[in-house]
């Protein structure tokens, strides 16, 4: 029911989405309410509001392993998690191994490389030789410096979001060693933001609204100007991935945009 209601809420309003086309997408198992949700490179993985994580295969969602989970991101360094006490996880043969570290948010969505957030507000990256075949070893964080409250990365770098809302960008010069150009000051007020793999950023403000980095290129990594996305809305997160935004809505279920 409730799903139906979203839909036909959004049946009225395709009209106004300037492209992007608005359906409820694959829904949690049961009565399980979405949390936060991340997509890249066709993986598409989520929690809900009980911390269980799951992974979409196909049309259905199918459970991993229970580990108290606030927050889960996937990428070419693999599934990572963050539970209730900020402890950091990676999926590794199976089951969680825990990772060194705390963070309250965590983005794998780089190239191999992994970074994060902690509750602090302080920035880590983690090089991709550490982060693609991390099997329990030891590992060093590298602190980017800067304080944000979230931070997610794609191709040509990253993006963050601090305290006060305020958007900024990073362009990457080395993976290997997690190392940036910078901070930017982007005009704007988000309160997350999210990469896809092909540079393209999706954010909320602190209304819900969801907006498109335009003007993205290799050269402009940038991007130049903001696009708004009513028909998805009002979402408290989004996740990006070859031509569809999946969004969580402020009642928990999963919607998506596609071009």
């Amino acid at each position: 029911m409730r799903a139906t209601a979203v839909f036909l809420l959004v049946l009225g309003q395709l009209a106004l989405c300037q492209g992007w086309t608005c359906t409820p997408g694959h829904q949690l198992n049961g009565a399980s309410r979405a949390a936060q949700v991340d997509a890249i490179l066709g993986w598409v993985v989520a929690t809900d509001t009980n911390h269980h994580a799951y992974s979409l295969s196909g049309h259905y969602w199918k459970a991993l392993p229970y580990a108290n989970l606030k927050h889960v991101s996937v990428g070419e360094a693999g599934i990572w998690g963050i539970d209730v006490s900020d402890h950091i996880y990676k999926y590794v043969g199976g089951s969680w191994a825990l990772v060194p570290g705390r963070l309250i948010q965590i983005d794998a969505g780089g190239m191999g490389f992994v970074v994060g957030v902690n509750a602090g507000n302080h920035v880590y990256c983690l090089r991709n030789a550490d982060s693609v075949g991390y099997n329990g070893h030891s590992l060093s964080w590298t602190e980017v410096g800067g304080r944000l409250k979230y931070f997610s990365c794609g191709p040509y770098g990253c993006w963050g979001v601090n305290s006060a809302n305020m958007i900024f960008f990073n362009a990457l010069t080395s993976a290997d060693t997690c190392s940036f150009s910078g901070w930017k000051r982007i005009w704007g007020k988000l309160k997350m933001i999210e990469v896809g793999s092909d540079g393209n950023a999706f954010g909320v403000n602190r209304n819900g609204r969801v907006y498109q980095r335009t003007g993205i290129t290799k050269d402009l990594p940038q991007g130049s100007g903001w696009n708004f996305i009513p028909c998805l809305g009002t979402m408290k997160q989004v996740s990006y991935d070859l031509g569809t935004i999946y969004g969580v809505s402020t009642t928990g279920v999963i919607m998506k945009a596609t071009a």
